[in-house]
C-alpha cells in the first residue's frame, strides 16, 4: 500500500474517532451517566435527575432531586445559557441567562444547621489568586493557612477575586423554601423567593432584586407573614474584581400581635475607595437605629478601625424571630475598634449596659434569676498573647447588686508565659467584689437539688506577684443557712461556709491554694481542708496537689443526708492527699477514725480506732497499682490488713483485678465492734427490709474479672480461739465467683477445705446461686464454746470431722446466708459430751447433796436399829448422786450428728447418736424456719431416747427408770426417762426433763421419806 494512502485512511479513522467522541460528549444520555458516575464518590450527596443535556452554548438540567444534609432541593428545569468552548478555552464566562422556576428548598427535616454538621476549609488567596474550597486538612494545616490569610487580608473587597472572568446578563430564580417547624411544634412554614436581575460586567453595575414572602401559622404566633425585598448592587471594576457591593433589605412583619406591621430596615455596603475599603452596616427602625457599624481599612498604614453603636431591644426582634419566644432584654452602648490587617494587635473601647428578664423562655431554670443588668466600661488591647488593660469597669445586679470587677491600674498580661507588666509592683491591679450572688442562680446547673441560703459574699484582689499576678482574698467567700435538698428530701440543713482560697499565675508556673474552707452548724465544725495545686512550667510538668481534712463524726451525722447512717455519739475523722497527675500519676490517701464511741443504745463497747492509708500509681495504659494498709487499734491491740495488687480498666466498662489480702493477725470482737454503730432503730431496720427485698437485676461484681488472694496469718476470737494460715484465692470470671483452695487451721492438727462459689442467672426468679463444699478434720469447739461462754465448762469437747455441702438461690447477695440449704455430718470418736449439765445435773446435785446426807445418817440409823427399809433407801439416794455425776459429764467413744436445712429453710436433726461405755444417746429434732425471725430464734423441738449398760444402768434400774427385758444389738437397756427438748437454739427449753430429774431424785432416792422418820413419822 502507498504511503500516501495510508495516511488518507489514517485521517479518516481519526477524523471518524473524533466525531464519534465528539458526538458522545455531546449525547444527553452519556452526558447523564458521567454526571451520575461523578457524584457516585460522593456519599454525602444524594442526587437524582432524568437528564442533563449540555450543548456548545447551553446546558440543562431536568427533575433535579438532591439531598444534602437533610435539606432537600428539588428543581423542575434548571437552564444556563453561555458559551461552553469559549470559557473552556479562555476562562470566560459570559452567562446570557441563569433560569430556574418552581424549584423547592425543603428545610422542614433538617437534623441540625449545616454549620454543626460539616466544617469545610476555605482557603481564601492573596490578591490575584483564585479562592478554591478546601477538603477539611489537619489542625497544623489549618492553622498555618489561617496564618497566611490573617498577613494577606486586604479588605473584604480584594479578598473576592474571582477565579475566572465573569459577566451575568440575567437571572430569573423563583421558587419555595419550607422552613423547619416552630419550637413547640405546629406546621412548617413557607417562604415564596424571587430573584432577578442583571447586568454584571467590567464597568457596569449589576442590580438584583430580592422578593421574600413567608406565611406563617399557628396559635403562638405573633406574626402571620413576614416580608423582604431588597436590591442588590454589584459593581466590577475588572472582569475578576469587585469595586462595590451594596445591599438595603427591608423586612415587615404583620400578624396578630401587629396589625399595623412592624419594619425594619438594614443597610449592607462594601466600597473600595483611593485609600483602601471602607465598609457599613446598620439595622434601623422607622424611629431610630438599632445597630451601627462602619469601619475603613487603610491600605497604606495596614490598619482596620471603625465604631459601634448599639440601642437595641427585644420588642424589634420579636416579630422576626420565626415563632422563637424572646427573652425580654434592651442593650445601649458605643464604643471604637482598631487592629492591623494580620490581627495580631486588637484594640476596643467602649461602654455597654445590658438590661434582661424573663431568661426562662431560654431555659425553663433559668426562670430563677429574674431580671438582671449587667453594665461594662472597657478599654483593652490584645497582643498576640499579651492583653493589655487600660480600663475594665463592670457590674451585674438583680434586685440588687451582685458583682462588680474593676481594674485599679494599667497593665499587661501574657496568659501564655505568665508574664506581667505593670507600672506600679506595689499597687492593686484588679478589685473583684461578690456582693450577693444569689444561689437561686446556681439552680439551673444543678438538676434535681434545691438550693437555699443566703447569698455569695466575698471579695478579692488581683496584684503583682513574682513577675506575674496573684489572687488573694480580702473577705474570705461565705455562705450562712445553706440548705440542701434533693427531690424534696434534705440533704444538708443550716450549714454556714467560709472559704480562704488564693491563687498565683506566673512565668515559673501557677499555684492555688485553699487556707481553709470551714462548714459549721449551729455554731460546731463539721467539716475543715486545707489544700494545694500547682504546675511548674514546661513541657510535660506534672500537676502537683496535697491537703489535709478534719471532721467532727456526730456533727456531720447529725445532717439529714447521713443522720441514719451510724449511731455515733464521739468521735473525730481526719485524713489526707497528695497526688502527682501527668502521664503516669500517683495519689496517696490518709483516713483516721478517732475516739469513736456508739449511741449507748446500740453498744457500750470501745470502738477500735481506723488507720487507712491508699497508695494508687495509675500508669500511662490506665493500669492502677494499689497499695491499701488498714489498722485497727482496741485496749493495746492491733488488728491488720493489706489489700495490695493491680486494676485495669477494660472496654466497655469492666475492671479487671490482681491482688491479694494479707494480715498478720485480726481480732474479731474489734472488727464486731465497727458493725455496731450501724445496728440502728426502725429506720435502719426498714432499709434493711427494703432490701432484702429487692431482686438484683445483675451480680455485684457485673464487670469485674480477675482474682483475689487471701493470706491471714492469724484470726483470733475472744483472745481463747484461734484460725491460722487463712489461704485461698477468690476468682471472678464468666460471671461467676470460684473459691479455690480456700482453707484454713483450727488448731493442731485441724483444718478446714472450703470450696465452691457464686453464680448468677439474670433470667432467674431468684439469679444469685450458692454451691459450697465445707470440709474440716480433727476439729476440737471445746475453745470456741469456751470463747462463747467464758468460766462455763464447753458442752462438748472432741475432735471433730465435718462434711457438709450447701445449695441454695436468693434474690440478692444478702440473702444467700439465709436461704442457704443443704447437708451437714458431724463425727468425733472420743470426747465430753456436758449437754446435760448445764441445765439439769447442777440442780439434780443440789437435791442428790441433801439426799446423800440423809442416806449416810439413815445407814447409821439402820445400824444401830437393824432396820433393813432405811439402808435400801440410802442405796437408793446413792444411786440418784453417782447418776447425776454420770450425766453431767459423758465420756463418750463416739458422737455422730447429721442435720439438714431443705428449701423451706426449716432445719432437721436427722441423727443425733452418742455411745459411751455404759451410755447410749440417740434422737432427732426440727427448727422450723420463721420470716422475720433470726436462726437463733427460730422455735425448736428435740427428743432423744436414752440407753444405759453396766454401772448407769444398774443405777437407772435401781431406781425404776430402765426397763430390762431385752436389751439392743450393742447390749444397751433403754432408759423411760423423758429427753424432750423445745424452745429455741439461743433459750433451750430443758423443763421437761429438769422435772423429771428432780422428780426421780426425790421418790426414788426415798429423801422426803426419811426425812419425815427424822423428824418423828412412821
Amino acid at each position: 500500500m502507498k504511503p500516501a494512502r495510508i495516511l488518507l485512511i489514517s485521517l479518516g479513522v481519526s477524523t471518524v474517532l473524533t466525531l464519534v467522541t465528539i458526538g458522545l460528549a455531546f449525547n444527553s444520555g452519556v452526558q447523564t451517566w458521567a454526571a451520575r458516575k461523578i457524584l457516585a464518590g460522593q456519599p454525602s450527596v444524594k442526587a437524582t435527575w432524568a437528564s442533563v443535556a449540555i450543548g456548545l452554548d447551553r446546558a440543562e438540567v431536568k427533575a433535579l432531586r438532591a439531598e444534602i444534609n437533610g435539606a432537600v432541593l428539588t428543581v423542575p428545569s434548571l437552564s444556563v445559557e453561555f458559551p461552553i468552548i469559549a470559557a473552556g478555552f479562555s476562562q470566560k464566562v459570559s452567562v446570557g441567562k441563569l433560569t430556574a422556576r418552581g424549584w423547592t428548598i425543603d428545610l422542614s427535616k433538617t437534623a441540625a444547621p449545616l454549620s454543626a454538621r460539616t466544617s469545610p476549609t476555605h482557603l481564601a488567596p492573596a490578591p490575584g489568586g483564585a479562592a478554591t474550597p478546601l477538603p477539611a486538612t489537619p489542625n497544623s494545616v489549618v492553622a498555618a493557612n489561617q496564618a497566611a490569610v490573617a498577613r494577606a487580608f486586604a479588605g473584604v473587597l480584594g479578598q473576592l477575586r474571582l477565579p475566572v472572568d465573569l459577566a451575568l446578563d440575567g437571572v430569573d430564580l423563583e421558587g419555595e423554601v419550607i422552613l423547619p417547624p416552630a419550637p413547640g411544634g405546629g406546621p412548617a412554614a413557607r417562604a415564596r423567593v424571587i430573584l432577578a436581575g442583571g447586568g454584571l460586567g467590567v464597568g457596569q453595575e449589576g442590580r438584583f432584586k430580592l422578593d421574600l414572602n413567608a406565611s406563617f401559622t399557628g396559635e403562638n404566633f405573633a406574626m402571620n407573614h413576614v416580608m423582604l425585598q431588597s436590591t442588590l448592587v454589584v459593581t466590577m471594576d475588572s472582569a475578576r474584581t469587585l469595586s462595590r457591593f451594596s445591599a438595603e433589605p427591608k423586612a415587615m412583619a404583620v400578624g396578630p400581635q401587629f396589625p399595623a406591621g412592624v419594619t425594619l430596615s438594614a443597610v449592607i455596603s462594601a466600597t473600595r475607595t483611593p485609600g483602601g475599603e471602607s465598609y457599613t452596616l446598620t439595622f434601623a427602625n422607622p424611629a431610630q437605629p438599632l445597630v451601627s457599624l462602619t469601619a475603613d481599612l487603610a491600605a497604606a498604614s495596614r490598619t482596620l478601625g471603625g465604631s459601634w453603636k448599639i440601642d437595641l431591644r427585644s420588642a424589634d426582634l420579636a416579630p422576626f424571630a420565626l415563632g422563637h419566644t424572646l427573652p425580654l432584654f434592651a442593650a445601649t452602648g458605643e464604643g471604637t475598634f482598631s487592629t492591623d490587617t494580620a490581627f495580631a494587635e486588637i484594640r476596643a473601647h467602649g461602654q455597654l449596659d445590658v438590661k434582661a428578664d424573663q431568661l426562662g423562655v431560654l431555659k425553663p431554670e433559668l426562670a430563677a434569676i429574674g431580671a438582671i443588668r449587667a453594665l461594662a466600661e472597657f478599654d483593652l488591647a490584645q497582643r498576640g498573647d499579651s492583653t493589655r488593660i487600660d480600663r475594665l469597669k463592670a457590674e451585674l445586679s438583680g434586685a440588687r447588686p451582685v458583682a462588680a470587677i474593676q481594674s485599679l491600674q494599667a497593665f499587661e498580661f501574657n496568659a501564655k508565659t505568665g508574664e506581667l507588666k505593670v507600672a506600679d509592683p506595689a499597687r492593686e491591679l484588679v478589685a473583684i467584689t461578690l456582693h450577693g450572688l444569689p444561689l437561686a442562680w446556681a439552680q439551673p446547673f444543678l438538676p434535681g437539688l434545691t438550693l437555699t441560703g443566703s447569698d455569695l459574699r466575698g471579695e478579692f484582689a488581683a496584684t503583682a506577684n513574682n513577675g506575674g499576678m496573684a489572687l488573694r482574698p480580702r473577705v474570705p467567700l461565705s455562705i450562712s443557712g445553706l440548705t440542701l435538698a434533693q427531690a424534696g428530701e434534705p440533704l444538708l440543713e443550716a450549714v454556714d461556709l467560709a472559704l480562704n482560697v488564693s491563687a498565683d499565675y506566673a512565668p515559673a508556673g501557677w499555684q492555688a491554694e485553699v487556707t481553709s474552707l470551714t462548714v459549721q452548724s449551729a455554731g460546731t465544725k463539721l467539716f475543715a481542708l486545707k489544700a494545694k495545686a500547682g504546675q511548674l512550667t514546661g513541657k510535660d510538668q506534672p500537676i502537683k496537689t496535697a491537703g489535709e481534712w478534719s471532721s467532727s463524726l456526730p456533727a456531720l451525722l447529725a445532717q439529714p443526708a447521713a443522720a441514719n447512717l451510724a449511731g455515733i455519739v464521739s468521735g473525730n475523722a481526719s485524713g489526707g492527699f497528695v497526688a502527682t497527675v501527668a502521664a503516669a500519676t500517683s495519689v496517696e490517701l490518709t483516713l483516721a477514725l478517732t475516739d469513736l464511741l456508739a449511741d449507748p443504745k446500740l453498744s457500750r463497747e470501745k470502738i477500735p480506732a481506723i488507720s487507712v492509708q491508699v497508695r494508687a500509681d495509675i500508669g500511662a495504659d490506665g493500669k492502677i497499682a494499689l497499695n491499701v494498709p488498714l489498722l485497727l487499734t482496741r485496749d493495746g491491740r492491733q488488728s491488720d490488713f493489706t489489700l495490695a495488687g493491680s486494676l485495669l480498666q477494660t472496654k466497655p466498662a469492666g475492671l479487671t483485678i490482681d491482688a491479694r489480702l494479707t494480715s498478720s493477725q485480726v481480732f474479731v470482737e474489734d472488727v464486731q465492734l465497727l458493725a455496731a454503730p450501724f445496728a440502728g432503730g426502725a429506720s435502719a431496720n426498714s432499709a434493711a427490709a427494703a432490701q432484702a427485698a429487692r431482686r438484683d437485676a445483675a451480680p455485684v461484681w457485673s464487670g469485674v474479672s480477675g482474682q483475689l488472694a487471701l493470706s491471714l496469718k492469724k484470726v483470733v476470737y475472744a483472745q481463747k480461739f484461734e484460725v491460722a494460715d487463712i489461704g485461698g484465692t477468690i476468682r471472678i470470671d464468666a460471671g461467676a465467683v470460684k473459691l479455690v483452695g480456700v482453707r484454713a487451721g483450727l488448731g493442731e492438727g485441724s483444718e478446714i477445705k472450703l470450696k465452691g462459689g457464686l453464680t448468677f442467672t439474670p433470667t432467674a426468679p431468684e439469679p444469685y446461686g450458692v454451691a459450697l463444699d465445707l470440709d474440716v478434720t480433727n476439729f476440737d469447739p471445746a475453745p470456741v464454746l469456751r470463747a462463747l461462754n467464758p468460766g462455763q465448762p464447753p458442752t462438748v469437747e472432741g475432735k471433730f470431722t465435718v462434711a457438709s455441702k450447701v445449695t441454695g438461690n436468693a434474690r440478692n447477695l444478702g440473702e444467700i446466708g439465709q436461704r442457704a440449704a443443704g447437708d451437714f455430718a458431724l463425727t468425733s470418736k472420743g470426747g465430753v459430751f456436758r449437754a446435760l449439765a448445764a441445765d439439769v445435773s447442777s440442780k439434780v446435785a443440789t437435791t442428790t447433796k441433801t439426799a446423800s446426807t440423809l442416806a449416810t445418817l439413815g445407814n447409821l440409823a439402820g445400824a444401830l436399829t437393824g432396820r433393813k427399809d432405811i439402808s435400801d433407801a440410802a442405796s437408793k439416794v446413792e444411786a440418784v448422786a453417782s447418776l447425776s455425776k454420770m450425766i453431767s459429764a459423758i465420756e463418750y467413744d463416739q458422737l455422730n450428728v447429721v442435720f439438714t436445712r431443705d428449701a423451706a429453710l426449716n432445719l432437721t436433726l436427722k441423727d443425733f447418736t452418742l455411745i459411751a461405755p455404759e451410755l447410749r444417746l440417740a434422737g432427732t429434732g426440727r427448727i422450723a424456719a420463721k420470716v422475720g425471725l433470726e436462726l437463733a430464734a427460730q422455735p425448736l423441738v428435740m427428743e432423744f431416747k436414752l440407753g444405759a449398760r453396766g454401772t448407769m444402768g444398774k443405777l437407772l434400774k435401781s431406781l425404776a427408770a430402765l426397763e430390762t427385758e431385752k436389751p439392743d444389738e450393742l447390749g444397751y437397756f433403754r432408759s423411760n426417762l423423758p429427753l424432750r427438748v423445745t424452745g429455741s437454739l439461743g433459750q433451750p427449753d430443758t423443763s421437761e426433763l429438769q422435772s423429771a430429774l428432780v422428780k426421780l431424785a426425790y421418790e426414788k432416792s426415798g429423801a422426803g421419806d426419811l426425812l419425815n422418820r427424822f423428824l418423828g413419822g412412821k
